[in-house]
């Protein structure tokens, strides 16, 4: 005789209630209150896949639930970190977009230090807004080791990177590696900068040392405010989570951070027309930069 089979279904995204526009308008406007990231109706459908899954691992009824626990949880600032890393993408990898790096080595790097050279010994500020998991800082710190201080010993350079989601900051100070994120290192650099274990690439102390990481949100003003004087600003691939009046109010914000003469750097898809007139723009071959005159 057959014995019955019992089926224990998996818990899936049909297990609590969908999203409903009324929820999903409340979600976004805290989203947008407390990050400036704008969540359009045609993407109800990514924010509700993202959050049901947070919702389900934390064994919640439902979105009304997870907005209580984020306004008025006891651990609400932890919980709004997962909500970050969950709105947004983390896809970062060593010398991302080349070109840029080659424009900061050959021109605007010299331009910097030069200019700097007639009143001391030159330092530079930079800033890698939004680093995620720290590679495009990083990158900055080998640029500087294995083209930069032997051509300008007297450079110092001061590089801080910072970004809204505290887990992938306790990623970059690390300073650990898959595959994917060294992938455009040529070996050499693998075999001078990192140490290699477990499918890993650690990054070496004097590469690590060089960056600090803090925490950072580019739309809180008073935040902001704290971040000044920096000879360059790499804010790449972010004004795309934005809306209109967020990109604005962040550039601005990025311009008043830079020292006269300074260069903000954003991603290759990214353009200031219609957000702020106040950078010259400068054209260069494969990418494009903003100066502050």
């Amino acid at each position: 005789m057959t014995q019955p089979i019992t089926v224990i279904a998996q818990p899936g995204l049909s297990s609590i209630p969908p999203l409903s526009d009324e929820m999903f308008i409340l979600l976004r406007e805290y989203i947008y209150d407390r990050t400036g990231i704008f969540f359009p109706e045609k993407k109800k459908y990514l924010l509700e896949g993202r959050l049901g899954k947070r919702i389900q691992f934390l064994r919640l009824d439902g979105y009304e639930e997870y907005l209580q626990l984020l306004k008025y949880g006891s651990k609400k600032e932890d919980e709004f970190d997962h909500l970050c890393e969950a709105v947004t993408i983390n896809e970062t990898f060593f010398y991302r977009n080349e070109p840029q790096f080659d424009v900061l080595e050959q021109v605007i790097i010299p331009e910097l230090v030069a200019a700097k050279q007639s009143v001391g010994p030159p330092k530079l500020r930079i800033w890698s807004a939004a680093c995620s998991t720290g590679e495009e800082p990083y990158t900055v710190a080998l640029l500087y080791l294995e083209k930069l201080r032997h051509r300008f010993p007297a450079l110092s350079v001061e590089i801080v990177g910072t970004d809204i989601n505290a887990s992938v900051l306790q990623t970059a100070t690390k300073g650990s590696y898959g595959d994917y994120s060294v992938r455009n290192l040529a070996p050499q650099y693998l075999e001078k900068y990192f140490i290699t274990g477990n499918g890993r690439f650690h990054l070496k102390d004097p590469v690590r040392e060089m960056v600090t990481f803090q925490y950072h949100n580019l739309y809180d003003r008073g935040q902001m405010r704290m971040k000044r004087n920096f000879d360059i600003i790499m804010c790449r691939n972010v004004l795309i989570y934005f809306d209109m009046k967020s990109k604005i109010q962040v550039v601005a914000e990025l311009y008043n951070n830079l020292n006269r003469g300074g260069y903000l750097l954003i991603g290759y898809s990214e353009l200031l027309h219609g957000i702020s007139s106040a950078f010259k723009i400068k054209s260069f071959a494969k990418t494009t930069a903003y100066k502050k005159e």
